[in-house]
């Protein structure tokens, strides 16, 4: 019976590896900042890439356009794609560090994980080193205004709250995002390459005759701040129509 005993717990350290349980699946979650690419520093591009292990889907900023896309993990075997991304056109140098990296990303098919260094490896070569944002799900925010002659709002959208102004002088009504709202703002930020929308230009110009009331949008990632021109509210640019819509819907029930 003994011998029997024995021979059942060899059998049982063999279908586990050093951490435990064999078939676990490492789980990625959160934005990372890549640093290298094939070995070679290119923190100054400022490239994220981000995994919503509940959603399975990957998105970042890929030096001139945000990509964005499904993602599937069996243990440490990872498989991005299909990739889409906006269409923006920047300078050949950041033209040529984003295809650089997409073709990178699409060229994986394992990682690893150590503290909080991401290594994305394609047949065994490290092809992306990434290092994870600290307190990343609060990296993010948004801010829009709007105002005329006689009207005001402020709207400030984090992962945790929202807070409404509807007067100049007015109380701030402040309460709980919620998962489906956060999810849906989160959504329409990904054809959006935030740290252009400065360069933003508006649509319309009925402001300008008080034909249309102001309106700013910002948005405050990674500790930075990004803001656009003032544009008429009612018709935002094309690119972030989606993210005002989602921000003024959060405000619709307020009083």
């Amino acid at each position: 019976m003994k011998w029997i005993l024995m021979l059942f717990t060899i059998i049982s350290l063999k279908t586990c590896d050093n951490s435990g349980i064999l078939n676990q699946n490492i789980m990625l979650n959160g934005t990372y900042n890549i640093i290298t690419l094939n070995g070679k520093d290119i923190s100054e591009f400022e490239l994220t890439i981000a995994f919503n292990d509940s959603t399975e889907q990957v998105s970042g900023f890929s030096g001139c356009n945000r990509f964005f896309g499904p993602y599937t993990i069996d243990r440490n075997t990872l498989k991005l794609g299909p990739l889409a991304s906006t269409k923006r056109m920047c300078s050949p140098k950041f033209n040529d560090v984003e295809s650089k990296i997409l073709d990178a990303l699409l060229k994986l098919n394992s990682f690893s994980v150590d503290d909080d260094i991401l290594k994305l490896l394609g047949d065994n070569n490290i092809l992306i080193q990434a290092i994870k944002l600290e307190n990343d799900s609060l990296s993010i925010s948004f801010e829009y205004t709007t105002h005329s002659r006689g009207n005001f709002q402020n709207i400030k959208v984090n992962e945790k709250s929202i807070s409404v102004q509807n007067k100049r002088n007015g109380s701030i009504i402040k309460y709980t995002c919620d998962n489906e709202q956060w999810k849906k703002l989160m959504e329409s930020t990904k054809t959006i390459n935030i740290k252009a929308i400065q360069n933003l230009e508006a649509p319309s110009q009925k402001r300008l005759y008080d034909g249309a009331a102001m309106a700013t949008l910002k948005i405050i990632y990674d500790g930075k701040t990004y803001i656009t021109p003032t544009f008429d509210h009612g018709n935002p640019h094309p690119e972030i129509v989606n993210l005002v819509k989602e921000i003024l819907s959060t405000a619709q029930n307020i009083e």
